[in-house]
């Protein structure tokens, strides 16, 4: 399938619609968060790193890893909107975070090796896996 800037712009718009309702019903009931986007979101981060970054997307049930490179890397895939700290599990060869903003348009927090994400990292035995801070990835990425 041949993957359009078309379909990113598309869905950008999509989800610009979504966090616009969502603070629509925060004002309607704001002792609710309303921000349940979980996978929502971690679909979308995937199909930009598929079209934009030219990945291939990985079977279901791959585990660790979300995509490869045309030369064969495994890449982690990582989409926020709002954390201040991203979450992972087990270990790929890149790890990508990228950030939403409410219009739906998108940042590249951070895509690169693995290994110094995790060096960096805290781990959660609590939530049984490694937490880095959103602003530590971006240092890392300036390093």
């Amino acid at each position: 399938m041949e993957f359009t800037k078309e379909r990113i712009t598309a869905a950008q718009a999509i989800l610009a619609s979504i966090f616009a309702s969502q603070k629509a019903l925060r004002a309607l009931a704001p002792e609710y968060n309303w921000s349940g986007l979980g996978n929502l979101l971690g679909d979308f981060g995937e199909l930009l790193a598929t079209d934009h970054y030219k990945l291939q997307k990985a079977p279901s049930g791959s585990g660790d890893y979300d995509a490869r490179t045309t030369e064969g890397l495994t890449v982690q895939i990582k989409t926020n909107f709002a954390a201040s700290q991203i979450g992972f599990r087990g270990k790929a060869d890149l790890l990508l975070v990228l950030g939403i903003h409410e219009d739906g348009s998108w940042e590249e927090i951070y895509f690169g090796t693995y290994g110094p994400v995790l060096d960096n990292a805290r781990f959660s035995a609590r939530d049984n896996k490694h937490m880095i801070a959103v602003s530590k990835l971006r240092a890392l990425r300036s390093s």
